[in-house]
């Protein structure tokens, strides 16, 4: 049976049409970051909005769900204007992030498929099965823990099906925690799962069934100019 988790908004909160975002974004890597208006917690991206001198910090649900509005340049924006402005610096922002943890594990690693990883990523902005085993594999060379689920992978095609399938068991396994609900399920029904996930009949684990029933985080796929960076308001945690 699915199990479901109902956020309510915070009584402080009141009315969100009365917030404005303040453009400042913070990306939390090791996705412990909370949102002050629904107290969902594990979040990568938060946004700060404010309200006169309050200020909280909202995650992608949120942005999604209530009516917040914003100003540029002295110019109120619409919903419609607002979404779309925090729609860009977010996807500038991730593909930042993943960009230089990438390029500094290549920098620390001496495996050359690690520049190959790399100019992977900046041509594609998301990883292929068989690149997200190499890059996942390296990352202990960081000081800094790293969630692997701050990164896409690739498994909509055939293609990136079988080369994830052709993946030795521990790479498999390196790779599912990255993979989303949806992308779990059409592995596992095409005979790809991890053995850990699986019983001695072949059938997923009970444990691992009520995973796939859950959420994923939000994807947010749009490409975007790498080398223009951010408004300076942006905020990051890494």
């Amino acid at each position: 049976m699915q199990i479901s988790t109902r956020y309510t908004l915070n009584e402080f909160v009141r009315d969100p049409k009365d917030w404005q975002f303040t453009w400042g974004l913070k990306d939390d890597v090791r996705l412990e970051s909370c949102c002050d208006f629904c107290g969902q917690q594990e979040q990568r991206l938060t946004y700060e909005v404010a309200r006169g001198d309050d200020r909280m910090w909202v995650c992608q649900r949120c942005v999604g769900r209530y009516p917040i509005g914003g100003e540029r340049e002295g110019n109120v924006l619409d919903l419609r204007a607002a979404r779309d402005y925090i729609h860009g610096l977010t996807a500038r922002l991730k593909q930042r992030t993943c960009h230089d943890i990438i390029r500094e594990v290549q920098c620390l690693s001496a495996d050359p498929a690690m520049e190959e990883t790399l100019v992977y990523y900046e041509r594609n902005l998301m990883l292929s099965p068989q690149r997200a085993a190499v890059l996942f594999a390296a990352m202990t060379l960081l000081t800094e823990r790293i969630d692997v689920r701050i990164f896409e992978i690739q498994t909509r095609s055939k293609a990136h099906q079988d080369e994830f399938g052709t993946l030795a068991d521990a790479e498999r396994m390196i790779v599912w925690p990255a993979l989303s609900a949806q992308q779990r399920r059409r592995l596992v029904s095409l005979g790809h799962a991890p053995s850990s996930v699986v019983n001695k009949r072949g059938r997923l684990r009970p444990e691992i069934q009520i995973e796939l029933t859950g959420s994923c985080m939000s994807a947010l796929t749009a490409s975007a100019d790498m080398t223009r960076r951010p408004d300076k308001l942006i905020k990051t945690t890494v």
